[in-house]
């Protein structure tokens, strides 16, 4: 019988390290040649986004993946992101095992975020968030582990929602606060993390030089961050510059986008210095590949058990 991982099996199982390593490894190889990703197939169902997708690494294997986003979960206590991925032998095409999709498409996410932190050398002492979502608390899980991290900032529309992230947060040991408004936190914060539903910007004024912005809420309708923005920052990364340029909100035309895995590769720098720098990511399936590849690993060598 093929062997599925639930939510809790995955935060059981990960090591933070190793799955920032996997998605390095993955899309460095992915910019030499030794991946495939094809454009994912989205549609809309009843307002509610859905998606398709599926990339394979060498050496990882392939990756299918189906997910989908309802906002309106968070008000009936029901999980936002919900989906399944099928990690399949990259040499035969045998599935090898299924994992939970939100729980992975969370850490991924995060993973990847955290990538753009090391690359750009921001400091992560003091996180702010804009949205208090799940999106938000896997990256203040996986920051938590990877990064120093000792305060947060946070704005949120829910009331209710802004309370348990801030009682998540004292329970990563991060001390978290109410903000007072965007520009508290761009005051206070030397990374931002926007994750968000939002279909306009949230993100109208611009950043303190020596900021990070990270930007991952959703793809089109979602609109987080103004254009004029991103038209001041040092320069903009994108998880993956195909998918971005055809799936963001944004305006991003004619705007120099830097792809995650030529920086990581190191033939391009974008460090934070003088001025700020942003990474944007939509998600697409390399991300996918490397997670479900390191957990299934994890999970064949016993750990998590």
């Amino acid at each position: 019988m093929l062997q599925h991982l639930a939510k809790e099996q995955v935060l059981s199982i990960v090591d933070y390290e190793g799955l920032i390593d996997s998605v390095s490894k993955a899309l460095i190889k992915l910019h030499e040649g030794g991946g495939i990703a094809p454009p994912r197939f989205s549609t809309s169902i009843k307002g509610n986004w859905w998606g398709l997708m599926m990339g394979y690494v060498e050496g990882m294997g392939v990756g299918v993946k189906v997910v989908n986003l309802y906002p309106g979960n968070a008000a009936k206590g029901l999980e936002t992101i919900n989906g399944l991925v099928i990690l399949f032998n990259g040499d035969d095409g045998s599935p090898l095992v299924t994992i939970d999709g939100g729980s992975l498409t969370g850490l991924r996410t995060a993973a990847a975020s955290a990538l753009s932190v090391k690359v750009t050398n921001a400091s992560t002492k003091v996180l702010g968030f804009i949205g208090a979502g799940e999106q938000a608390r896997y990256h203040a899980l996986v920051f938590s582990r990877v990064f120093k991290v000792e305060e947060a900032y946070v704005v949120s529309r829910g009331e209710r929602r802004l309370s348990e992230f801030l009682n998540y947060l004292r329970g990563l040991g991060i001390n978290g606060h109410r903000a007072s408004g965007v520009s508290e936190i761009i005051e206070r914060c030397g990374t931002i993390i926007i994750a968000t539903t939002s279909t306009t910007p949230v993100l109208n004024v611009k950043p303190r030089p020596g900021e990070h912005v990270i930007s991952v809420g959703a793809p089109k309708p979602v609109v987080e961050i103004d254009r004029g923005v991103l038209e001041g920052a040092d320069c903009v990364i994108a998880d993956n510059r195909e998918a971005v340029l055809n799936e963001a909100g944004e305006d991003l035309s004619n705007l120099r986008l830097i792809d995650l895995s030529e920086a990581l590769a190191g033939e391009v720098r974008c460090t934070v210095g003088n001025g700020y720098t942003i990474y944007k990511s939509v998600g697409f399936s390399i991300l996918d590949v490397a997670a479900a590849h390191h957990i299934y690993t994890r999970y064949t060598s016993g750990a998590g058990r």
